[in-house]
């Protein structure tokens, strides 16, 4: 047992010898390319007219209150209540004895 290990730990060495030696070699013969940055002008921002602007928040306020209007209206609609007649909420308290009762 002791032969089989020392041939493997050899060999794992010799492995590990091999790549810290040939990685900096690998990196020495690689160059470095230099490094070029391009500078591309960009044509300048159009800003539009003011006119433009006016008519743009003139519509964009229309649409607003046209949105507040209509939240108001589904605000206006009362929400559904449920049932609570007598004989439902007794069914339900009969029903859940009933599942009590069978455990």
């Amino acid at each position: 047992m002791v032969l089989m290990i020392r041939p493997a730990f050899v060999l794992a060495l010799l492995f590990a010898g091999v790549c810290t030696v040939s990685t900096p070699a690998a990196f020495a013969q690689q160059k470095a390319a230099p490094l070029e940055l391009e500078y591309k002008p960009r044509a300048p921002a159009v800003l539009p007219s003011a006119s433009e602007v006016e008519k743009d928040a003139a519509q964009a306020a229309e649409e607003i209150e046209a949105r507040k209007q209509t939240d108001h209206r589904i605000e206006a609609v009362p929400s559904r209540r449920p049932n609570l007649d007598p004989d439902v909420v007794q069914g339900v308290q009969s029903r859940g004895l009933h599942d009590i009762l069978r455990r």
